[in-house]
């Protein structure tokens, strides 16, 4: 049997398709020169679309009654013959409709018999085609494509696959594979433990010996001291395992593939009182940067942190910004650090892996190599012309030099901010224009320091910042001073090649143990120069010796003897160094640029139950420059009581001469159930220049006593009090200045079945000497709460969410970027018909064809301090858990249930506690710079009942966002009566009653400003004799008006309309809708508040239509097709339709 579907498709889509296949969606426009030898012509072996066709003949165009055209085809038919060569300008269409598909060929039908024919069984798969037939497979998933045509739009495709395959291939062989792509190009939400990846494509065949990948792959490097690395590429990855007969086990692991990401490491000192953000950067000094999802490790004082909402940090990865929870109060004492992988696009980055260990009885040998290169010649990023690359073969390894001209002369592009060339005072300057004939300049404008440069930020459109030339002052006896902030420049990122291999082995014997390893690497900051090479390559070296003997059945001894040396010119790919290395050895500020030499050696007494006490002497030096001496003691006791102290001496000469001691003590006594314990920490780091004491010392003294519920109880109860005590330098000692206060709670009741409470409060109090720091006092709060309550046989159940804090709130710029129709969700309408794209005449969409452009939120560095409360409530009352009793009264209050949810979030920029945690509080209250409220109340009675039900409901959701150019804040309060009245098995009434309050202001955009009242009733009757037929008929009356101090307006809307929907069991459903709207306004139409009130339609008549029909082909095969149409007055008919197949795994 032969399918035509696509004969079809292409007849559908002619009937929807006035506009076209553009050159946005990635095809351009094909011309052909053909002569015309006859009155029939075959230009093309696809089909072509109508718009956009036309001939040509010495450049004149003929007319289109001269030919006739079969676009399925793609023939012409002339009237008039031509008697010359003419030129066809065409789009083709990206699918073969002409392409006869066939389940089984045809040539097998035999209609007569032939001597030695044996028939050839053939069976009809139309319901039981299995894309993946296996049953030792275990598949789900589907995918899918689909178009959208209409007149009012262009031709747009959509795709869809998900799929995930496990199992085996055959025996002993097995394959997991996961192929995602749904076109999303976002990260996962960083607020979980665990994530969920986007676009995760690879298949992975493997067996107990050998693994292949191929796709997306992590490689994460495994026993080298010094080549370390965790890196997510895409290509092709190979792993085997090889057990020899005399014991030797090889393993081999390599890979090819392109680099998703580069490593970077930030450094950030905490600001008191500000839980975050805090914005993320690149290695370049990016300040925008999209970071890798679950790449990131974050430190506070050295200590790792967990991820998640209900841990210790969430991070976004798209505005590379990581916000910590209630859990870390956030101050100035804070050392944060956070390593991760970001998304560059520079340049295409090749990714080489391979490694490879021999293992025998006691022995064990490796070699690693890896590299990574950007590709010079195929920058993605950023345009790279010959005079840039002139400049980058100049600078060498200086790549501070490496700037651009931000200035490239372009057509007019009405969907960017363009500028125009003037002279002003004997300066080229660049002034932002709208007019086509002059506005040929695109420019890109980079920060520069501030004063040195010659632009400013003049406003914020919808197509982003407008800059403008301030002209520069001439001071005498300095000379011209600028006066502003951006210059017309653009930063170039040098591609760059980083090599590493690392050879190294162990061996084992006795109670000793062996380890070595000799390391090097080549670094190359511009691969485009071969100047500064000469400093590309550098070596490393480790040897480690362990040797560990018992003394007693109870005590065991233990040395430990390691060496490192590093050559200045060594360049690691990630840390493997401890996390807070530099700050062990007071080299923060120190560029290590010689070569290096880290020695230890370690003495452990170690009890096989209670505990160990060990001392430890390392040295390390920088040739000629630094030399530093550090003891380590360590103590850890857990016998009657529990004891962990460690203590640290530091002192150093050269670059720097310092005397840096310090120590940690944690130690409880267990008194029953609970234990009462004491911590302290305590740093003295003083610093010399000739024998006199640096600024950058300091002294700090923090201490905290504790009482807690045991840990051989599931609750947990914790009290404690902390303080801190920081010293700073003043003449020729350190002083005393500040002094921070921080009580605190932590309960964790969780083995009760009805109530579960978790809650933490922590308080700080920062005093300060004014006349020693310019710290400010400061007081600071995070609360947490958790809770969940079930009574009355789960009658009554409610669940709490309660957090407190501060920190810091971004004023947020966007633009809008046009998309294709129905791709999008908002829609420009150009109000005051300038032909000019203003933040005030974007609306969201009503119908899918209006749907053009986006709100893309651009980043920037614009903060500010707010206090912050969030808020989450739920409860559900079910009186029929609660009443047994079948009597009258008990009988009619079992039927009410009564659900609630209250979700507010509010941010204000002075601390009033009132303002801060009212949900109620006023919008236009001017400390409120970011709120969102959410409550919702349903009253159901005899919800269960299949005869009829009541629902009332209470909602009221209100909006408030920062924006950098003011606030946009928008509320609707509903009020709404729901009746579902079963007359018999055949008919059902639904009946809606509405009273909406809208209300909408904006400190940017006056003329959207509204507050509307409405008053709306809705009617359906259904008739419904089975399950596969259903009509219904509906009516709506609606009136709003906005009130006299917005404009007055009114409108007056009826509705009437029909539905029908039938279904096919196990074959599909057809869907038809046909409404009439009729709509009296008094008012400005073309307006924002027109088309609020209007709905997206016009005053007078209005007709929508839709058919919607989905067939099932197959078993796993869907498919779907839909039409929307609606008309209005004095606007033509707009059709819109889809076509979508579906597979299903």
């Amino acid at each position: 049997m032969i399918k035509r579907i696509p004969y079809y498709l292409f007849l559908i889509s002619l009937f929807f398709f006035e506009s076209g296949y553009t050159q946005q969606y990635g095809q351009s426009k094909i011309i052909k020169t053909i002569y015309a030898g006859n009155d029939t012509i075959i230009f093309d072996t696809c089909s072509v679309l109508l718009q956009g066709f036309r001939i040509t003949q010495n450049d004149i165009k003929i007319p289109d009654e001269n030919f006739i055209l079969n676009p399925l085809t793609s023939t012409l038919i002339f009237k008039n013959l031509p008697k010359d060569s003419i030129e066809i300008e065409y789009y083709y269409f990206p699918i073969n409709f002409k392409k006869e598909i066939y389940l089984h060929d045809l040539k097998l039908n035999q209609t007569t018999f032939q001597d030695n024919y044996t028939p050839i069984p053939i069976q009809n798969y139309s319901n039981n085609v299995d894309l993946i037939s296996s049953s030792s497979l275990n598949k789900s998933g589907n995918i899918s494509r689909g178009m959208m045509v209409g007149n009012n739009q262009n031709f747009s495709l959509n795709s869809n696959l998900n799929l995930q395959l496990s199992g085996e291939l055959s025996p002993g062989i097995k394959i997991l594979a996961s192929v995602t792509d749904d076109n999303i190009p976002i990260q996962p939400e960083g607020n979980t433990q665990k994530l969920q990846d986007f676009d995760q494509v690879f298949i992975q065949v493997f067996n107990d010996n050998w693994k292949i990948i191929t796709g997306d792959f992590w490689i994460k490097s495994k026993e080298s001291h010094f080549l370390k690395y965790h890196k997510r590429g895409q290509g092709i990855y190979y792993q085997t395992h090889k057990k020899k007969k005399n014991g030797s086990l090889i393993s081999t692991e390599n890979s090819a593939s392109l680099s998703k990401g580069k490593f970077a490491r930030n450094v950030i000192q905490g600001v008191e009182g500000n839980q975050g953000p805090y914005r993320l950067n690149g290695n370049e000094n990016e300040s925008f940067i999209i970071i890798l999802s679950g790449t990131e490790n974050v430190y506070i004082d050295g200590e790792l942190l967990q991820r998640g909402q209900n841990f210790d940090y969430t991070i976004d990865y798209n505005t590379a910004e990581i916000t910590f929870t209630a859990n870390h109060l956030i101050n100035k004492d804070k050392r944060i650090i956070v390593e991760f992988q970001y998304s560059d696009k520079n340049y295409a980055r090749s990714l080489l892996q391979s490694r490879t260990s021999f293992k025998k009885n006691n022995s064990v040998f490796f070699i690693n190599a890896y590299g990574e290169q950007d590709s010079k010649n195929q920058p993605l990023q950023q345009n790279i012309n010959d005079n840039d690359r002139f400049n980058l073969e100049q600078i060498g390894d200086e790549i501070d030099l490496a700037f651009s001209s931000g200035i490239d002369s372009v057509a007019f592009n009405d969907n960017l901010n363009m500028y125009k060339k003037v002279d002003s005072l004997g300066y080229e300057v660049y002034i932002h224009s709208i007019n086509p004939d002059s506005a040929r300049y695109q420019i890109t404008f980079s920060e520069v320091s501030n004063g040195g440069g010659d632009y400013i930020i003049k406003e914020y459109n919808a197509l982003g910042k407008v800059f403008q030339w301030v002209a520069p002052d001439t001071i005498p006896f300095v000379g011209i001073v600028k006066q502003g902030n951006y210059e017309p420049v653009k930063k170039l990122i040098t591609p760059k090649k980083r090599q590493v291999i690392s050879i190294g082995g162990g061996k084992k014997w006795n109670n000793s143990k062996l380890n070595y390893e000799l390391t090097t690497s080549n670094m190359d900051l511009n691969t485009f120069s071969n100047n500064g090479n000469e400093d590309n390559i550098g070596l490393a070296g480790l040897l480690k010796l362990n040797n560990k003997r018992k003394l007693t059945e109870k005590w065991s001894l233990e040395n430990d003897f390691s060496i490192e040396m590093l050559q200045k010119n060594f360049n690691r790919i990630e840390r493997f160094r401890a996390v807070e290395f530099e700050r062990n050895w007071n080299i923060l500020d120190v560029v290590l640029q010689e070569d290096q030499l880290l020695g230890a050696g370690k003495i452990n007494l170690l009890h096989n139950k209670n505990g160990n006490f060990s001392y430890t002497l390392n040295t390390f030096i920088l040739r000629d420059t630094f030399s530093g001496i550090k003891n380590d003691v360590d103590l850890k006791w857990n016998k009657n009581f529990h004891a962990d102290f460690k203590g640290s001496l530091l002192e150093t000469n050269g670059l720097k001469d310092s005397r840096f001691m310090r120590h940690f003590t944690d130690l409880y006594i267990p008194i029953k159930n609970f234990k009462v314990g004491f911590k302290d920490i305590h740093e003295e780091n003083k610093f010399y220049q000739a024998d006199t004491l640096s600024n950058a010392s300091y002294r700090f003294y923090d201490w905290k006593v504790y009482i807690e519920s045991g840990d051989s109880t599931s609750n947990k109860i914790q009290f404690y009090y902390q303080e801190r005590y920081d010293w700073f330098k003043r003449n020729s000692s350190l002083v005393k200045a500040t002094h921070a206060v921080s009580p605190g709670l932590l309960i964790d009741i969780k083995n009760n079945k009805k109530f579960k409470l978790k809650y933490n409060l922590a308080l700080r109090t920062l005093i300060t000497d004014s006349t020693i720091t310019s710290i400010a006092p400061e007081n600071s709060l995070t609360s947490r709460l958790n809770y969940q309550l079930k009574l009355l046989n789960g009658a009554f159940y409610t669940t709490s969410f309660l957090e407190l804090g501060s920190g810091l709130e971004l004023q947020k710029e966007f633009i809008y970027l046009e998309v294709p129709a129905g791709q999008g969700v908002y829609t420009w309408i150009d109000y005051n018909n300038n032909d000019i794209k203003e933040l005030n005449e974007f609306e969201i969409a009503l119908y899918n064809d209006q749907a053009s452009y986006i709100k893309v939120f651009t980043p920037n560095n614009n903060y500010i301090k707010i206090y912050q409360f969030q808020f989450n409530q739920n409860l559900n009352l079910n009186l029929k858990r609660m009443i047994k009793s079948d009597d009258g009264i008990s009988k009619f209050l079992s039927k009410f249930f009564n659900q609630t949810a209250l979700n507010t979030q509010k941010k204000i920029n002075e601390f009033d506690f009132n303002t801060l945690i009212n949900p109620l509080v006023n919008a236009d209250d001017p400390m409120i710079q970011q709120m969102s409220n959410s409550v919702r109340n349903s009253l159901f009675f005899n919800r269960s009942s299949p005869k009829y039900s009541l629902e009332y409901v209470r909602q009221l959701y209100a909006n408030k966002i920062l924006l950098i150019n003011g606030t946009d804040y928008r509320s609707t309060n509903k009020e709404q009566i729901k009746l579902r009245w079963n007359i018999n098995k055949l008919v059902m009434v639904n009946s809606e009653l509405n009273f909406n309050l809208k209300q909408n202001s904006s400190t940017y955009a006056s003329s959207r400003n509204y507050h509307i009242t409405e008053q709306e009733n809705t009617h359906q009757i259904s008739y419904q004799p089975n399950t596969l037929f259903r009509l219904s008929m509906k009516g709506r009356y609606s009136e709003k008006k906005n009130t006299i101090e917005f404009g007055d307006e009114k409108a007056y809307l009826t509705e009437v309309g029909f539905e029908v929907r039938k279904s096919k069991q196990n074959s599909g459903l057809i869907n038809a809708a046909f409404n009439v709207l009729n709509i009296n306004y008094k008012g400005n139409s073309n307006s924002a508040i027109g088309y609020e009130m209007l709905e997206g339609l016009q005053p007078g008549t209005n007709f929508t239509w839709q058919i919607n029909i989905q067939k099932k082909m197959a078993n796993n095969i869907q498919l779907t097709l839909n039409y929307n149409g609606r008309k209005s007055v004095d606007v033509k008919t707009i059709h819109t339709g889809g076509v979508q197949l579906r597979a299903f795994f």
